[in-house]
């Protein structure tokens, strides 16, 4: 991890961003230290910790980030779990926090579907959000992904991609590089304001 959970605005009783997580900072930390697997680790945070967590792994790499984003479009109420910025590039993360289960590949394929009509959404209202700063980026790219607790059987449905947490971080090294650029996995780019 790039710092500490701690150093991270979480409470060594309470949990990550102070709530009532399953369990708190110190069994979550002593966890990775012995050598548990991360998404085991995370599999006992609440929602709102696994968001928080997300928004964390892209803030720690230079993005600057918004959780829980929500607006209206053609009289529909939507939002983004995480929208992570680093110009050019925008990410809209859905965070699925979910444990294994049957039928769980068609509830992701739907997850991506309904989550790439959010990014869309989001993009077309985009210029309305002066909150995010980006009036004076002359390209954006919006990338849209789910991030699960555990790998999953799809890796990409309908240009959303699916992350595991525990590969986040390296994801986020990968965008940064350029790596998504050359592929079709972003809903669109938007050109000069």
């Amino acid at each position: 991890m790039p710092r500490s959970l701690a150093e991270r605005g979480c409470d060594a009783r309470r949990g990550c961003r102070g709530t009532t997580g399953k369990i708190s900072l110190a069994e979550l930390e002593e966890r990775v230290r012995s050598g548990v697997a991360f998404e085991d680790a995370t599999k006992d945070l609440e929602w709102r910790d696994f968001e928080g967590l997300v928004s964390d792994v892209f803030s720690e790499n230079g993005f600057r980030t918004f959780r829980n984003f929500r607006f209206s479009s053609k009289k529909r109420r939507y939002e983004v779990d995480v929208v992570a910025l680093e110009r050019p590039r925008i990410v809209a993360a859905d965070c699925k926090h979910w444990r294994i289960r049957l039928g769980k590949a068609s509830a992701l394929k739907a997850a991506a579907s309904a989550h790439l009509e959010r990014a869309v959404e989001f993009g077309n209202k985009l210029q309305e959000f002066a909150d995010l700063g980006v009036g004076d980026w002359r390209s954006i790219t919006i990338i849209p992904i789910l991030v699960t607790l555990y790998q999953e059987g799809i890796t990409e449905n309908e240009g959303v991609l699916v992350v595991p947490v525990f590969k986040l971080n390296s994801f986020v090294e990968e965008l940064k590089s350029g790596f998504f650029d050359s592929i079709k996995v972003k809903v669109f780019t938007i050109g000069s304001w």
